[in-house]
């Protein structure tokens, strides 16, 4: 919890802007991971794929270069191409497989409202876990959760509302001018 809590007690505003709260962790954070915040991240450079059985897509997204959050805080407009997530790092040690889930609102067609994917992460390096809006379908209005497993312990959970647009304009406008890609169904993904 170090230097997490730390993190989340005092106000840190990136590009100059923060609305509302920081993101909300929800129970406890384990003594294994620091440096954790939730925030707003524009669209990365399409990177590679990973294939992901048990998301909506059936695999996510592997930026091409490490993800940079625009806002630190607790809410997400629905805007396509924004993301939003949670950046981390697991202290130290070896490789642990690491479990990644996504909870939302329920999502049409098939109304999902949980996705999860699997990776292996190396101790001591920055990692993060993000969901980005690549079709309208994905923007649903309400309680998004994050949660992080590594070998079989939760490390934390997240929450963050997600709203319309319009009630978040400030939000709303910061991966404009540009720093949004364009999606087609080709580049869809439901996390990252």
């Amino acid at each position: 919890m170090r230097r997490a809590l730390a993190l989340l007690a005092g106000p840190v505003l990136m590009a100059g802007l923060c609305h509302g709260a920081l993101a909300q962790v929800v129970g406890e954070v384990s003594p294994r991971v620091s440096d954790l915040v939730g925030g707003i991240f524009c669209a990365p450079a399409e990177g590679e794929r990973r294939p992901a059985p048990d998301t909506i897509a059936g695999w996510v997204h592997i930026p091409a270069s490490p993800i940079e959050m625009v806002a630190i805080g607790n809410e997400a407009p629905m805007v396509l191409g924004l993301g939003f997530g949670v950046r981390f790092v697991l202290e130290g040690g070896p490789a642990s497989q690491v479990r990644y889930t996504v909870t939302h609102p329920p999502i049409p067609p098939g109304n999902q409202t949980a996705q999860s994917w699997d990776s292996v992460l190396v101790g001591g390096v920055q990692d993060s876990a993000f969901f980005q809006f690549d079709i309208p379908e994905e923007m649903q209005p309400g309680l998004w959760g994050f949660a992080v497993e590594a070998d079989g312990e939760v490390l934390f959970t997240m929450q963050f509302t997600v709203r319309p647009a319009a009630d978040l304009p400030v939000l709303a406008s910061l991966c404009r001018g540009g720093a949004l890609l364009s999606f087609s169904p080709e580049t869809r993904a439901a996390a990252g």
